[in-house]
Formats: structure tokens, sequence, C-alpha cells
């Protein structure tokens, strides 16, 4: 098996962040059947297989936007449609990127947990695990997003230049779910409850996003001024926002909302690696 052949190292070594990179070339082919084998469980036994990466999104964008337009109507939709695109093309924008920071950060929580005879048995570079589980995600995303792309042009929205900003604003993302992946997971190696307080705060975060809704919503309601700045810390927030200018707005986004998230993601992820680096030698005590 290839994860025999990975490179080992002592407790000692195992606790120095500056060999994680090469570490992580290193075990590039385990990391890359990690990624395998966890697309193989998830798509394996579904009638549907990778046609539940479309299904999913599409049939929570339908569900959303028949509440908002039915139940909440007017206000939500007529709000949103001030923004430009047709409320669904917005809500679906939103969707399929907070799924894929949800779904990477709750798989990645519990992910050493759930390899933990990987984890006993071979010494291997345990960030690896995380990772895994936040590239895992990335197919449903790029299915999500093609499928974003047919319905904005079949309902009349066109493709720009802006798009070359796209993978900019998705590296913050990912830098911010690659943190909290590392810092969450190892966490979790001594505290099993920590995937349940995950699971409260992304469900927390997921109205405290404009998903369904536009910033300006929240710009222009009547919320105090240090409630709005709270509220624009959340880096899910900016991203969003910034993800409709590009892909919807066709600018560049305001480089305002991008700053927080920047921030936040590049703190995440090296508390996160520190962190983990500090626990990976002695995680197979704790499982």
């Amino acid at each position: 098996m290839s994860a025999m052949r990975v490179f080992t190292y002592d407790s000692l070594e195992e606790r120095r962040p500056r060999h994680i990179l090469m570490d992580l070339i290193r075990a590039r082919q385990l990391l890359l059947d990690l990624i395998w084998r966890d697309l193989r469980v998830r798509y394996r036994y579904a009638v549907m297989g990778f046609l539940w990466a479309v299904l999913e999104p599409l049939a929570f964008t339908v569900i959303l936007t028949l509440v908002f337009t039915l139940v909440f109507a007017p206000r939500v939709p007529d709000a949103a449609q001030t923004a430009g695109p047709p409320y669904v093309v917005m809500l679906l924008c939103g969707i399929i990127f907070w799924q894929y920071f949800s779904t990477s950060v709750t798989t990645a929580t519990t992910s050493v947990v759930a390899n933990q005879n990987l984890v006993k048995k071979v010494r291997f570079t345990r960030e690896i695990i995380p990772m895994a589980a936040c590239c895992v995600p990335l197919v449903q995303l790029g299915i999500g997003l093609t499928l974003l792309f047919i319905v904005h042009l079949f309902l009349g929205g066109a493709l720009s230049s802006a798009l070359i900003w796209l993978p900019f604003v998705f590296a913050i993302q990912f830098v911010l779910t690659l943190g909290l992946a590392l810092l969450f997971s190892c966490v979790h190696v001594h505290f099993r409850d920590v995937s349940n307080v995950v699971t409260v705060g992304l469900l927390l975060g997921f109205y405290a996003s404009p998903i369904f809704y536009p910033l300006e919503m929240v710009r222009e309601s009547r919320l105090p001024q240090w409630l709005q700045q709270l509220y624009l810390l959340n880096p899910m927030a900016g991203l969003l926002t910034a993800y409709r200018q590009i892909l919807l707005e066709y600018r560049f986004p305001d480089w305002q909302l991008l700053i927080a998230p920047s921030v936040i993601a590049v703190s995440a992820f090296i508390a996160g690696l520190l962190l983990f680096r500090r626990i990976a030698a002695t995680m197979s005590d704790y499982l």
C-alpha cells in the first residue's frame, strides 16, 4: 500500500511546522489515495452517483426560492432583485460556496477520529487527513459552479472578464476552510463534543451569512452600527458577496470586503497548523 512508503519522522520533528511543505510533498500519493477513497465511499452505493452533486444544491435552491418567494413575498425577493440578477441565481451562488465550506469543515472536524485505525498503525503526515476532507467537496463545488453558469446564462446572464478574480477569492476561502479544518480536527481528538459545537456554529453561520439575502439588506437595516460591523467580521459574508460581484455583477469585488476574510483566513491557517503540528505526535494516544 502506498501509505507504507510515506516518509516518517519522530515526535520531535513532527512538531516543527517548517517541515510541513516537504512532508506534504512526500505524502502526496497518500493524499490522493485518501481523496479517491472518500469519493468512492460517498458515491459508490448511491444509485445516481455524482448526479447528487447537482441535485443537492439545486433542490436546496428550489426549496429556499419557494419559501422566500411565496411565504415571505414580496419583501425578500424585492430586496434581492435590487442587486440585479434573478433571485434564484443569487441564491444558488450563495448556496454552492457555503455548502463547500460547511461540508469541508464538518467532515474535517471528525476526519482524524474517523481515520483512527490509519493514524494508529502508520506514521505519516497527518495533516493530509483534514486536507483530504477539504479537497473531496471540490468535486461537488465544481459541478455546482457549472450548474450556476448554466442557470445564469439560461436566465439571460453573461460571463465577463471579472471571472479572473474568482480563483483569488476562492483561495482565501480555501485557506480559511483548511485552517479551521486543521484546528477543529486536532482539538476534536481531545474533546469529542467539538463536532457538536461546529454543527451549531455552522447553523448560526448559515443565517449570519448573505446566502438567501444580499449584504445590502444588512447595511440598509435598522441594526446598530456596531452590530453591522460585527456581522462583517464573519469572513463568509465578505466572500459570498465578492462571489456575487464577480459572477453576477461582472466587476472586481470591493477590496474592503476581502480584508477581514483574508486576515481571518491566514490567522486560522497559522493557528490550525501550529496546533495540529503540536498535537499530531500524540494523537494516537487519545484515539
